[in-house]
Formats: structure tokens, C-alpha cells, sequence
């Protein structure tokens, strides 16, 4: 790319950022953000990347599928086990951890889903407490039963 191209681009993209800042500050990051978090984990599988348009095997296209539905119940069980918690002085770090890895991770142009696994143990967690969390509610309903 020569310079004179490269400055061109800049003063584009100048304009569009100019023409709808929150676009750019908010609604790119948050939905990197998510695209991150609730993407099917099938980088080391031979399926496509972009299995979101469907032109894949049909085998390979339903196990991205299945894993994205994995995925996503993980962080939907970490995010009640979360907000269910009592404990918010002990899971306060991790909350504060998910959080300040996603704003980061959400300002970068180029992010790779592979940078939220170093979360997933948080997830794992905070999922696990969701599960407790039920397992005593039913415990305590047949108890007093």
C-alpha cells in the first residue's frame, strides 16, 4: 500500500468515526465483545470458520452448531451463577476480571475469539456456583417438604 492510499483510508476513516462516534466507541466493541464470548470454540476442527453461513459439510456445520449451544449455555450458567451469588466480596475480582478483559478485548480491531479462553476458568466457576446454588434450593425444598 503506498502512503498517498494509506492516508486516503485515514482520512475515511476519520469521517465515518466522526459521522457516528457511538458506532465506533460503543456498538463495535460490544458486539466484538460478545462475537468473542458466545463464538463456537472450532478452531482446531476442519470445519469452517465462518459457519454462520451455512455453505459447510452438513456434519461439521452441526457440530459448530452443538458447540456453539454449549458455549453459550456455559456463559448464560456463569452469568445466573453470577448474579445469584451472595458472595460479591469473594467474586468481585473475577467479575471485575471478565469485565476489564472484555472492554479490552472489545477495543481491539482484530480480536481472536482464543483471547477469551484465559476467562473460562472464571466461567467454569461462576457456572459451578449456579449449579450449587440450585442443587441447594431443591435440597432445602424437599427438606421442608
Amino acid at each position: 500500500m503506498t502512503p498517498e492510499l494509506d492516508a486516503r483510508f485515514a482520512v475515511l476513516a476519520a469521517a465515518r468515526v466522526m459521522a457516528a462516534p457511538l458506532r465506533y466507541y460503543v456498538w463495535l466493541p460490544a458486539v466484538r465483545s460478545i462475537d468473542m464470548w458466545l463464538r463456537p470454540r472450532t478452531e482446531l476442527l476442519p470445519s469452517d470458520p465462518r459457519w454462520w453461513e451455512f455453505d459447510d459439510d452438513p456434519w461439521w456445520l452441526t457440530v459448530s452448531i452443538a458447540f456453539g449451544l454449549i458455549n453459550l449455555g456455559y456463559v448464560a450458567m456463569a452469568a445466573a451463577g453470577l448474579l445469584r451469588s451472595r458472595a460479591w466480596c469473594c467474586i468481585g475480582l473475577f467479575v471485575l476480571f471478565l469485565l476489564l478483559r472484555s472492554l479490552f478485548l472489545g477495543t481491539l480491531e482484530n480480536p481472536e475469539p482464543r483471547y477469551t479462553l484465559e476467562c473460562y476458568p472464571v466461567i467454569v466457576v461462576a457456572a459451578a456456583a449456579f449449579l450449587i446454588n440450585i442443587n441447594k434450593s431443591n435440597y432445602y425444598k424437599q427438606k421442608t417438604a
